[in-house]
């Protein structure tokens, strides 16, 4: 399978994977893009030449992927935790029959390899990457997160989210209190925050330094996407029929936050999102497939594309932003080539 130029839009790739795209990432070297699919496999394509060779990871679905310089980290409904590379194939790291691997994390550091299981983080560490199994926390696990630099690992749960700085085989972490159902989360590229999205349609962001949190609400629904711009002083979400991003600069007075709202689109909430590493952009993926892109300097966005599909299920940037993957329920599967 090689991925095909767009005939209308220049540096767009295009593909059908034939099976739902849980994830995307790439290698910390730009050179190789993971996307995570639900019949097992994973597809590593080289955007050079677009040429992809499919790797039969799991034996049930793949649900969560990461990347980090040892390889690309995924779980799958088979109860397997698996580490695959072009250079080595794929590798167990554990498994867990009649579980679910729903999370997975790294770091481009290489500190951090961890997963999770039930109410249990797991991590890999050494130089066998051997598991451990961290105390039980109150809940299921609904969310899972490294620091870019490792140094802090974070899993969300019910009633707040449990830090473990630094992650090691038998930390009990820090409980940072969140009340209610929370989900997925995502720390800042400078590790000083972190933002939490809240099964009551909010987002919760947390002040790391101080351990002390704050609330932003009015969304029509549940917040299932953030990603913090590159200066970490923006968190942008889904959950709205536009792009929302929310000033969390320690400069901004709490009792005046506004929220910067662009890209309104009506036919359907924006379900992805993800700040470009390095320039002040945006891309998204609403409702029905459509792919934006949006400038923070101009205050608005724009459609590039629509994939065959109802949603766009994930987007990443390369490390260097010249890339961008996404993927969709359906199996449409895209990378746009920006320089």
């Amino acid at each position: 399978m090689t991925f095909a130029p767009d005939a209308e839009l220049p540096g767009l790739f295009l593909d059908n994977c034939n099976a739902y795209v849980a994830g995307c990432a790439f290698a910390d070297d730009g050179e190789t893009i993971a996307y995570a699919l639900g019949d097992g496999r994973i597809a590593l394509v080289d955007p050079e030449t677009a040429e992809t060779e499919f790797v039969a990871a799991h034996t049930g679905a793949v649900l969560c992927l990461a990347a980090s310089p040892k390889g690309f980290l995924s779980g799958g409904d088979d109860g397997r935790v698996m580490l695959t590379s072009l250079e080595t194939g794929t590798r167990e790291l554990a498994a867990f029959p009649g579980q679910w691997v729903e999370h997975v994390a790294a770091c481009a550091t290489g500190r951090v390899l961890a997963a999770t299981v039930g109410k249990q983080v797991v991590l890999f560490t050494g130089d066998d990457l051997a598991p451990s199994l961290l105390p039980e926390l109150p809940s299921t696990i609904a969310g899972l997160a490294a620091s870019p630099d490792g140094r802090a690992l974070a899993a969300s749960h019910y009633d707040g989210v449990t830090v473990y700085a630094p992650p090691r085989p038998g930390s009990t972490g820090n409980r940072l209190d969140g009340p209610g159902s929370n989900l997925t989360l995502v720390f800042s590229p400078d590790g000083g925050k972190m933002g939490l999205a809240t099964q009551d349609k909010s987002v919760r962001v947390y002040d790391l330094e101080n351990s002390a949190g704050y609330l932003l609400e009015g969304y029509p629904a549940k917040v299932r996407c953030l990603s913090f711009s590159s200066d970490s002083n923006t968190l942008w979400t889904g959950g709205e029929q536009a792009f929302v991003g929310w000033p969390v600069g320690a400069e901004t007075d709490p009792a005046t936050r506004e929220a910067l709202v662009f890209g309104a689109f009506e036919h359907g909430l924006l379900g992805t999102v993800a700040a470009h590493p390095v320039l002040p952009l945006v891309a998204g993926g609403f409702d029905g497939g459509v792919v934006f892109m949006g400038s923070v300097d101009r205050r608005g966005a724009a459609p590039l594309f629509a994939l065959q599909s109802h949603r766009v299920t994930c987007l990443a940037w390369s490390p260097d932003g010249r890339l961008l993957a996404g993927g969709s329920d359906g199996g449409p599967a895209f990378f746009l080539r920006l320089a």
